[in-house]
């Protein structure tokens, strides 16, 4: 039962949320929803009402809770979720806390494992040749993990051993396999490191779980040509966001870039006299070549014209308001893909669905493998052909063998 005025009880979640590790920007979009429900119900001092609140998002956003399923659009998800966390903060903490680490703040433990820490993520960049994304993921997780040692009365990593690893381990098992995964594979690495660095007189790593990899059995999904220029005509030039997501998703669909190879653009890789975009790929570190055709270069001279704030940063997309930092995600895709209203079945939504899509019908086409693989930067054609071929369909028809009786 709600018994704290309204505005207090928002706040304190929001302070809550932060602490555990949620990201200012996710909980300031909870937040201006939130404040849309005082306006609408237009009060000074209340306490919560699930009733109330329900009625308000059918009223100001159309949307009724009791249609709601786990594939209603991405901005009707966050409503909801907006919904959950009012009605039960308690039982949605437990929630948000198990998808990091088991009862662990998000960052507290001494300032000298940093001095460790930081020589581990030197090493994976200079001797190991991470790349800088890979790097701040290892980073990330390894910032909650070693708050999870400290907080369960490890106070010297010197300390650790097979019996706290286990028992680490047990309490992770409920996690979901990619998640149980990835993280024991960083937890492996770090504890070979630290042995390798004396730190650890045993090697701890081989009590890790080594959880291999499922085979994705599940096709690519993507858009058909008609479906992509549709989505981009119907993106509208009116607001200055709407002209830079517009460049964004542009750049995606043309080139088949990540959303990371787009944010990580600086202003010097765009060659305008040879009509080239030079593009250092974060997760493989090589450098691809693409082509700058006049759409792509007229939206960008729109966007910097018009639209970028005049700023120091060297980066392509900065954020709107000041201090103008790089752009570090990109969540607005899915609002103009919602919008179009695609009926296509097991189609996955996100940016990433139009670098499959390039890639896709570049196959449909016909273009050859060695040419679709270079414009995707990959490494290898074998990935690009493990990738791809699975969906040209028509041409696997072709070669098929009939089945004796």
């Amino acid at each position: 039962m709600h018994t704290q005025d309204f505005r207090d009880y928002i706040n304190n979640i929001r302070k809550e949320a932060l602490e555990i590790g949620y990201s200012i920007t996710t909980m300031d979009k909870y937040l201006s929803i939130w404040n849309k429900f005082i306006n609408w119900k237009n009060e000074t001092h209340f306490i919560y009402d699930e009733k109330e609140y329900s009625k308000f998002l059918l009223e100001y956003y159309k949307f009724d809770v009791n249609k709601y399923t786990n594939k209603s659009k991405s901005h009707y998800q966050q409503l909801m979720r907006s919904k959950r966390i009012l009605d039960d903060f308690d039982s949605y903490k437990k929630h948000m806390t198990k998808q990091s680490l088991p009862k662990t703040l998000y960052s507290d433990y001494p300032s000298s494992w940093n001095i460790i820490l930081d020589n581990y993520l030197d090493y994976l960049k200079n001797i190991r040749q991470n790349s800088d994304n890979s790097i701040k993921i290892k980073g990330d997780y390894l910032i909650r993990l070693l708050s999870y040692f400290y907080q369960n009365d490890i106070k010297n990593l010197k300390q650790l051993s097979k019996s706290d690893i286990t028992k680490f381990i047990n309490k992770t098992v409920e996690k979901g396999h990619v998640s149980k995964r990835r993280n024991f594979y960083i937890l492996r690495d770090f504890l070979n490191y630290l042995f390798i660095e004396n730190i650890l007189l045993e090697n701890l790593s081989s009590y890790v779980p080594n959880i291999r990899k499922k085979e994705k059995k599940r096709l690519p999904t993507y858009l058909k040509q008609d479906d992509i220029e549709n989505l981009l005509k119907s993106i509208p030039k009116e607001r200055k966001v709407d002209i830079r997501n517009y460049t964004i998703i542009l750049i995606a669909a043309r080139l088949g870039l990540r959303l990371s190879d787009i944010l990580n653009i600086k202003l010097k890789d765009i060659d305008w006299k040879n009509n080239k975009i030079n593009v250092i790929q974060p997760k493989t570190n090589n450098l691809n070549i693409l082509p700058l055709s006049k759409e792509i270069g007229w939206a960008i001279i729109d966007y910097i014209n018009n639209v970028r704030p005049k700023c120091n940063n060297e980066f392509l997309f900065v954020k709107m308001k000041y201090p103008f930092e790089k752009m570090e995600q990109f969540s607005d895709f899915n609002k103009y893909f919602d919008k179009c209203g695609f009926e296509i079945e097991d189609t996955k939504k996100g940016i990433h669905n139009l670098r499959h899509s390039l890639a896709s019908n570049m196959l449909d086409n016909d273009i050859p493998i060695s040419i679709i693989s270079s414009v995707l930067g990959h490494t290898s054609t074998d990935t690009t052909s493990n990738t791809y071929l699975k969906i040209d369909l028509g041409n696997l028809k072709k070669v098929c063998l009939e089945v004796d009786e």
